[in-house]
Protein backbone atom coordinates (compact mmCIF):
# COMPACT_ATOMS: atom_id res chain seq x y z
CA UNK A 1 0.00 0.00 0.00
CA UNK A 2 1.08 3.53 -0.73
CA UNK A 3 1.35 6.13 2.02
CA UNK A 4 -2.00 7.75 0.55
CA UNK A 5 -3.91 4.49 0.52
CA UNK A 6 -3.00 3.80 3.80
CA UNK A 7 -3.73 7.39 5.15
CA UNK A 8 -7.53 6.92 2.75
CA UNK A 9 -8.14 3.83 4.53
CA UNK A 10 -7.51 5.17 8.07
CA UNK A 11 -9.55 8.12 7.62
CA UNK A 12 -12.55 5.64 6.68
CA UNK A 13 -11.77 3.78 9.39
CA UNK A 14 -12.23 6.91 12.04
CA UNK A 15 -15.01 8.19 9.93
CA UNK A 16 -16.54 4.74 10.36
CA UNK A 17 -15.78 4.98 14.35
CA UNK A 18 -16.77 8.58 14.64
CA UNK A 19 -20.31 7.35 13.75
CA UNK A 20 -20.79 4.21 15.18
CA UNK A 21 -19.97 6.88 18.85
CA UNK A 22 -22.21 9.39 17.98
CA UNK A 23 -24.87 6.53 17.19
CA UNK A 24 -23.74 5.13 20.97
CA UNK A 25 -23.94 7.91 22.22
CA UNK A 26 -27.68 8.47 21.21
CA UNK A 27 -28.71 5.33 22.43
CA UNK A 28 -27.43 6.53 25.94
CA UNK A 29 -29.05 9.57 25.44
CA UNK A 30 -32.29 8.19 25.35
CA UNK A 31 -31.60 5.20 27.72
CA UNK A 32 -30.88 8.07 30.40
CA UNK A 33 -34.39 9.66 29.36
CA UNK A 34 -36.08 6.69 29.89
CA UNK A 35 -34.30 6.07 33.47
CA UNK A 36 -35.38 9.62 34.49
CA UNK A 37 -38.76 9.23 33.20
CA UNK A 38 -39.87 6.78 36.23
CA UNK A 39 -41.41 3.74 33.63
CA UNK A 40 -37.82 3.41 32.28
CA UNK A 41 -39.17 -0.05 31.23
CA UNK A 42 -42.29 0.85 29.64
CA UNK A 43 -40.69 3.89 27.30
CA UNK A 44 -38.22 1.40 26.50
CA UNK A 45 -40.47 -1.30 25.16
CA UNK A 46 -42.40 1.85 23.28
CA UNK A 47 -39.49 3.19 21.70
CA UNK A 48 -38.12 -0.32 20.23
CA UNK A 49 -41.60 -0.59 18.75
CA UNK A 50 -42.24 2.33 17.65
CA UNK A 51 -38.62 2.14 15.69
CA UNK A 52 -38.82 -1.57 14.26
CA UNK A 53 -41.48 -0.43 11.56
CA UNK A 54 -40.08 1.88 9.64
CA UNK A 55 -36.93 -0.34 9.46
CA UNK A 56 -38.43 -3.52 8.70
CA UNK A 57 -40.05 -1.15 5.79
CA UNK A 58 -37.06 0.12 5.10
CA UNK A 59 -35.59 -3.30 4.52
CA UNK A 60 -38.32 -4.34 2.35
CA UNK A 61 -38.34 -1.62 -0.12
CA UNK A 62 -34.47 -1.71 -0.39
CA UNK A 63 -34.76 -5.99 -0.77
CA UNK A 64 -37.48 -5.64 -3.23
CA UNK A 65 -35.49 -2.76 -5.21
CA UNK A 66 -32.33 -4.78 -4.63
CA UNK A 67 -34.00 -8.20 -5.70
CA UNK A 68 -36.59 -7.97 -8.58
CA UNK A 69 -38.05 -11.49 -9.51
CA UNK A 70 -39.08 -11.15 -12.94
CA UNK A 71 -41.73 -14.36 -14.67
Amino acid sequence: MTDEETLNHINLKIKNLNERIVLIEKELRLIREDILSGNPKERMQKRMLENRPESLLEKKKKIEEDIRIRI
